[in-house]
């Protein structure tokens, strides 16, 4: 297990295992759990492909369909969780963002860049979330006009390393991601 003594390199260390999301398809960074407020009161969970991360700008991009349920809980409250778990590090990383969604002409240079056979996720009918007759009473219609693209504005990022001694951290924008430990 690694041992961090300085928070910057702790903070380094949590975002080369985020990034891995977008450059190793095999790590489990690549489909955070991705969390919403619902209008119920309850929180929303699913599992998102993590598209893009940048760290020089703080900012984690996915992709989905604009009829789902997580566009009506972003409508409400923008503010968003991303949760994910790395198991051969045993890191934990918890991040909280803020969520600007894009949709309509300015995703076409996204839709470019999206594989044909990924496209299918943008445009099922009846819309994702209907009530259906049967498991497979739906069609894939992919429609350009059916992405979003989700840029999420990370706010804060905690860190949690399981060891013989957890060591965690919490770093937030508001103070230059200067982070502080706090007890595990």
């Amino acid at each position: 297990m690694k041992v961090f003594q300085k928070l910057d390199d702790f903070l380094d260390f949590g975002w080369a295992q985020i990034s891995r999301g977008k450059s190793d398809k095999k790590s489990p960074a690549r489909h955070p759990t991705f969390v919403t407020s619902s209008g119920y009161g309850f929180p929303n969970a699913r599992t998102l492909v993590m598209r893009r991360s940048n760290r020089k700008n703080n900012l984690i991009e996915f992709h989905t369909d604009t009829t789902s349920s997580k566009m009506l809980d972003l409508k409400k409250n923008p503010c968003a969780a991303i949760h994910i778990w790395l198991p051969k590090a045993k890191l934990q990383i918890q991040i909280h963002v803020v969520v600007e969604v894009k949709v309509g002409d300015i995703t076409i240079p996204y839709w470019r860049d999206i594989p044909a056979k990924s496209r299918v996720a943008y445009g099922t009918i009846p819309n994702p979330g209907k009530v259906i007759e049967s498991p497979l009473a739906y069609d894939h219609v992919p429609d350009q006009k059916r992405l979003a693209v989700l840029i999420c504005d990370i706010q804060s990022i905690q860190l949690l390393l399981l060891g013989v001694k957890h060591i965690r951290a919490y770093y937030k924008k508001t103070t230059n991601w200067q982070g502080e430990w706090l007890s595990p």
